[in-house]
């Protein structure tokens, strides 16, 4: 038994393939999964000091700002990774150099956007959704965090270098930030305000875009030097390379239902139920801190792949990994959602327990699309960003219509169903669409 698992650690050392997403997810998973554990004891200490209403009052304000910065701020690092990795194969530097330029004209100009409408717009946002002077002002506050989220050419930076080791230390020391600045706030003052709840977490939130930042702009200077990224010409593809940030933005956009309206859909229940969604959504988010590594660590290896017309091998990677997901993690995720009862009364209270059946049905939910968490990078990787936006336009437009009519009726457990329609409708598409992209069957497939 020992040799065997010798032999296939062997046999992954040589694949290059394997061994950087295995290397690279292991400290993308550290970072996760340290970071979510620290943010998590954040999340509980709010609740403890500003109560259920003061901290669903902070999550709103940052949902607001969430949402304004997907809209507006472009995030380019998948369009530096692709079109980089398109360079590098080809030799050619100065193209190289002239998309880690590019992409950092896109993020610095989109942030300073991002910012200006965010925060004019939040007292208008809020005589809309009748929200409270406090909640506004709290929206303001959160809305400086964009001016500084210029990461997206840094963060494909570190992932194209491999130095996900970094962005595991960016995530730590960034959550360690946040924890200890509470600490002390209590520690000095004993109380804390929403308010300063709010200003605490927006600067720690700044600090970590500036880290992240920092460590990959270091790492271009040692490597090639910032002044040559300054002094590049602009690319060639700079059209196409603007057109797949744009639709890669806009997919991200249209998504947002999903990510972020939730919480805004549940506020028309009240309050409580903002902070126990909120709560339920973090700690069902562990399981993302395993997967959405994976996904930051294979997107590079897949725009390889693609470079190099090998296609068919990354989705036989897709099927692989959703097959060990459902074997391995889903049964795990059955077992602590029935157990959950007891274990949220202990640690949030007989209110968040009352709702396990909830939680249950939510993580089994989340588990099983999260199976297929790998299908979305691999869709981008093939240049399919157009048909990415298309068919995530199409799910959410339903689960808007779905999760406000059925959250009235059932409450949470109406949201979650419209969760499930919502995945169910994109991994279908996309699944599709790549077996008419690269015109399989399923005697093509090594795994199904």
């Amino acid at each position: 038994m020992i040799n065997k698992i010798t032999k296939q650690l062997s046999k992954l050392k040589e694949n290059k393939f394997w061994h950087n997403l295995f290397k690279n997810s292991f400290f993308a998973v550290i970072g996760e999964a340290s970071s979510s554990l620290i943010n998590l004891a954040v999340v509980i200490f709010l609740i403890r000091i500003l109560g259920a209403e003061g901290y669903g009052i902070l999550i709103l304000a940052q949902a607001y700002m969430t949402i304004v910065d997907t809209l507006v701020n472009m995030q380019s690092w998948s369009s530096v990774i692709k079109y980089s990795d398109e360079a590098k194969a080809k030799n050619n530097a100065i193209e190289y150099h002239g998309y880690l330029k590019l992409g950092s004209i896109l993020d610095i100009t989109t942030a300073i956007i991002g910012f200006i409408l965010c925060y004019f717009l939040a007292g208008f946002v809020g005589n809309i959704l009748n929200w409270s002077p406090l909640l506004i002002n709290c929206a303001k506050i959160f809305s400086f965090v964009i001016i500084f989220h210029f990461s997206g050419t840094p963060t494909a930076i570190l992932r194209m270098e491999n130095k996900f080791n970094l962005v595991a230390i960016q995530k730590i020391i960034s959550a360690l930030i946040k924890v200890i600045a509470f600490v002390l706030i209590i520690i000095f003052y004993g109380k804390l305000s929403v308010i300063g709840g709010v200003i605490i977490y927006a600067i720690t939130d700044i600090i970590g875009h500036l880290i992240l930042t920092i460590m990959a702009f270091h790492l271009i200077h040692k490597k090639i030097g910032l002044l040559n990224v300054i002094k590049a010409p602009i690319p060639s593809k700079a059209k196409e390379f603007t057109k797949f940030t744009i639709w890669q933005t806009l997919t991200d956009a249209v998504d947002l239902p999903v990510q972020q309206f939730d919480v805004f859909i549940i506020s028309k229940l009240s309050l409580e139920m903002v902070a126990i969604f909120k709560v339920f959504k973090q700690l069902i988010s562990v399981l993302s801190k395993i997967t959405t590594p994976l996904c930051q660590a294979i997107f590079p290896e897949f725009s390889r792949l693609s470079a190099t017309s090998k296609n068919i091998e990354g989705y036989n990677v897709v099927l692989k990994i959703r097959n060990v997901t459902l074997k391995y993690i889903l049964p795990i995720s059955i077992i602590v959602g029935l157990t959950s009862y007891w274990w949220l009364s202990l640690v949030f209270g007989s209110l968040y327990g009352h709702y396990w059946y909830i939680f249950t049905i939510y993580l089994i939910a989340h588990t099983i699309a999260l199976s297929y968490t790998t299908i979305h990078p691999y869709f981008v990787s093939l240049g399919q960003v157009f048909y990415s936006f298309i068919y995530v336009l199409i799910s959410n437009i339903i689960y808007i219509f779905v999760a406000y009519f059925a959250t009235i009726n059932f409450g949470m457990l109406g949201l979650i169903i419209s969760y499930i329609i919502q995945y169910s409708i994109v991994i279908s598409l996309k699944n599709i669409r790549i077996k008419k992209v690269l015109k399989l069957n399923k005697k093509t497939l090594i795994a199904n």
